[in-house]
This record gives structure tokens, C-alpha cells and sequence, in this order.
């Protein structure tokens, strides 16, 4: 029985691909570890989106091999762009770019030492399930160097997908999240879409909610919204990007939606799904943003106040059509505009956090622990925003699903629940 320990940075996608690797060694007779220095070999799932994020995939491996790991494998998307920059570092011992991924549980097998005897193992119970239902993207945004890094899109079966599913109930997760690089493309035969995949998930049994993650704005379908706000086990919570609130920017960038399609799509959506959570994300400094451009996009998002707003700092990436432009906004002016759409973005989050004080919601526990006699559950709310439950119910733990009312916020970034 070797010991393996599994790490990952990045997109949910590359979280799912992750525990799919744990659960399938496990099933092989291994042992997911979290200390390095015990690790028979450590897996670092990569991601190079940005250049930060390819920093920090350098950086984890380095550390890694600090806190006394020998013996590293390197897979994920920068391990397919650019292996070179990742091959001269201490105690890489093979790359498992994403081209090989579907089988990369056994390249890793055949760098461990094998089980005498093959028994199968449990692995750490993860409250929220990932399930990864789609990959790769043909849409070549210009700025996105992910269709290099995934390649063709294609999806998963129904059958692997329900299959999933039902393991991650079985193992007590109260919450599944479906995954995809383009998830909203989803497509299965003829006939066969997200929601129908949502809706044959839904009818599996157990205590258990749906999460979607991100659905670009040109694929998602008001009809999946008419049904997805009737369904009790579908979490109230939409992530769609908005990336620049400029028309001129978006057509640059090779978006095919507008400013007001974000916008008449977000009322619908408060309108037809008044309890639903809307968050987005936006990219600052896209070469070519001007101070009106740039003004613009704070416009569009006072106007929509999303829940959440992730904020990006334009990265060239090479391969990409942004690679080479020479109108680059100044890093300063980067910095200044990122810092103020934060700023905001922070205070629509609050304002959504603070209306909701009083209400009832269902938080699903991700950590039970006790400090100081003081019993508390952490985890997220149906609409995805953090929640401290002081003093759960006897019967808590992880991965059940809590009823609580909201009793106000804690230090501003998490909601403060308590029974309902």
C-alpha cells in the first residue's frame, strides 16, 4: 500500500479531476495522505490561466519538495502548455499533461510500489462532490489559452455521470457540483442536454443538492431556468461571466453577447428566481480598456449587483490573439482598476449577505470542529455564501445538510446562523 498525496490548483474542473484520481486509487488499494515528507509521490494538479497561476504551480512544487517531498508528478493544463518550464524543477519525477488524463490514474499506479494484496481503501470524506460532466472548449476567446490546454469539447455519458453521482451520495456528500469547461454545453446524442442531466440527478435518492457551476452567458437557456427554480434539490445560485461590460471590448474579445444581454438575462432571473444568487466574473486591464470601457463595466455590474463578483487582472497568454497586442493597459492602471472593482464587488456581496439576514437557509457542513467549548459547523448556503452555524444540532456532521436561520454576518465575509 503506497501513500499519495494529491494537490490542486485552479478551476472546479481540475478539483473534480482530482477527487475522481483519489477515489480511483483508493479503489486500488492506496492511501490519500496530506503530509509530503510520508507521500510515496505527490500529485500536483496544475493550471496556467494566468501567469499567477502558473507561478503558483511552480511555487506549490517547490514547496512541496521543501517540506520534504522526493518524488512529484506534475499533470494538468500547464504540464500540457508549457512542460519545459516545469521539468528543471526538484524532484519532478514524470508530466501527465491533460492529453492523457482519462488514463493518468494508471501512470501514476506504475510509479508507485504495488499492494501486496489489492484491497480497496477510504479516502477523506469530501463534503461537496465535484463531478466533472464536460471538457475542453472550441470557442478561442482571445485572451484564453484553455482550448490549447483542454482541447475539442466533449462530454461525458449520462450513465458515468449518474454513476458518480451516486457514489458521492453514498459517501455522505450533501452537496454535487457539476463541472464542465463549457458546461452549458452539455450535450449527450440527439436530444440530450444539461437539463436533462440535472433533472435524471435530481431523481437519484438521498439527502443530497445540485450546484451548477459556470454557464457562459450564449449557452444558457431560459427554459433550463423555468424548471431549475421549481426543482428543490437545484441550489438557487447561477455563475455567469460577464468578463467586460464594453460592447467594443466583448466583440474584441470574440464574445458573442452584449452588455444587455447580461443585463435583461439577470432581470429575468430575479424575476423568475427572486431567491437565487447571481455571481459573475469580469477581466480588467484587457489590452485596448479604456477609462470609459472600464467605467462601463462598473455600470453594468451596479446595475445587475451581483452576489459575487471574481475579478481577474488580464494575463497574456502565448497562443492566444491577445498574445501580441501592444495596446496594454499600464500595470498601474491594472492595479488601480482591479482594486476598485473588488471595493465594489465587496459591498455588493455585503448587501446581498445583509438581506438575507433573517431568512431561513440550508447550509451544507463542511467543517465541525470545537474551540474553547464552543461548538460550530462551517460550509455554504444554497445560494453560495459562507455560514458559521455556533452550537449544531447533536446530530451535525460533515455533509449533512443544516436548516438555520440567518442571524447576521460575521465579520462581514460570512453569514452567522443559528436554529431555525
Amino acid at each position: 500500500m503506497a501513500k499519495v498525496a494529491v494537490y490542486t490548483i485552479g478551476c472546479k474542473v481540475n478539483q473534480a479531476e482530482s477527487e475522481e484520481l483519489k477515489m480511483d486509487l483508493a479503489r486500488f488499494g492506496h492511501t490519500i495522505c496530506g503530509d509530503p515528507a510520508e507521500a510515496d509521490l505527490c500529485v500536483v494538479n496544475t493550471c496556467t490561466v494566468t501567469a499567477e497561476s502558473s507561478r503558483k504551480s511552480r511555487k506549490l512544487i517547490r514547496y512541496l519538495g521543501r517540506r520534504g517531498a522526493e518524488r512529484i508528478v506534475a499533470s494538468g493544463c500547464y504540464a500540457q502548455i508549457d512542460p519545459d518550464a516545469l521539468s528543471y524543477l526538484p524532484g519532478l519525477v514524470a508530466l501527465v499533461p491533460n492529453s492523457l488524463k482519462e488514463s493518468w490514474c494508471k501512470t501514476i499506479i506504475s510509479l508507485l510500489p504495488q499492494p501486496e494484496q489489492m484491497q480497496s481503501v477510504s479516502i477523506p470524506l469530501r463534503t461537496r462532490g465535484f463531478i466533472k460532466v464536460q471538457d475542453g472548449c472550441e470557442r478561442f476567446c482571445s485572451y484564453c489559452i484553455v482550448p490549447l490546454a483542454r482541447g475539442r469539447e466533449r462530454s461525458r455519458s449520462p450513465s458515468r455521470v449518474l454513476k458518480a453521482a451516486s457514489e458521492w451520495i453514498e459517501r455522505g456528500s450533501g452537496e454535487l457540483v457539476l463541472c464542465g469547461v463549457n458546461l452549458g454545453r452539455y450535450s449527450w446524442g440527439r436530444d440530450y442536454d444539461l437539463r436533462d442531466l440535472v433533472k435524471d440527478i435530481a431523481a437519484l435518492d438521498g439527502d443530497f443538492r445540485i450546484r451548477l457551476s459556470s454557464i457562459e452567458l450564449e449557452d444558457f437557456r431560459l427554459e433550463w431556468l423555468e424548471e431549475w427554480s421549481d426543482m428543490q434539490k437545484v441550489c438557487p445560485h447561477l455563475h455567469l461571466p460577464l468578463q467586460s461590460g464594453d460592447a467594443g471590448i466583448l466583440k474584441d474579445m470574440g464574445r458573442s453577447y452584449s452588455p444587455e444581454n447580461f443585463i435583461s438575462i439577470s432581470r429575468f432571473i430575479r424575476q423568475r428566481w427572486p431567491g437565487a444568487a447571481l455571481t459573475t466574473e469580469l477581466i480588467v486591464g484587457y489590452p485596448g480598456e479604456s477609462e470609459d470601457a472600464f467605467r462601463e463595466t462598473l455600470r453594468v455590474l451596479e446595475e445587475v449587483r451581483p452576489a459575487r463578483v471574481h475579478v481577474f487582472r488580464f494575463s497574456p497568454r502565448p497562443g492566444t490573439r491577445a498574445w501580441e497586442r501592444k495596446d496594454l493597459t499600464a500595470a498601474k492602471v491594472t492595479a488601480k482598476r482591479s482594486t476598485l472593482a473588488r471595493k465594489m464587488a465587496d459591498g455588493w456581496r455585503r448587501s446581498y449577505a445583509e438581506e438575507r439576514v433573517g431568512d431561513i437557509c440550508h447550509m451544507v457542513a463542511e467543517k465541525i470542529e470545537e474551540k474553547e467549548g464552543c461548538k460550530t459547523a462551517s460550509g455554504v448556503t444554497e445560494d453560495y455564501i459562507k455560514a458559521v452555524y455556533e452550537n449544531p444540532p447533536a446530530h451535525a456532521i460533515p455533509g449533512c445538510i443544516l436548516e438555520a436561520r440567518i442571524d447576521g454576518l460575521r465579520d462581514g465575509r460570512a453569514l452567522l446562523v443559528r436554529p431555525a
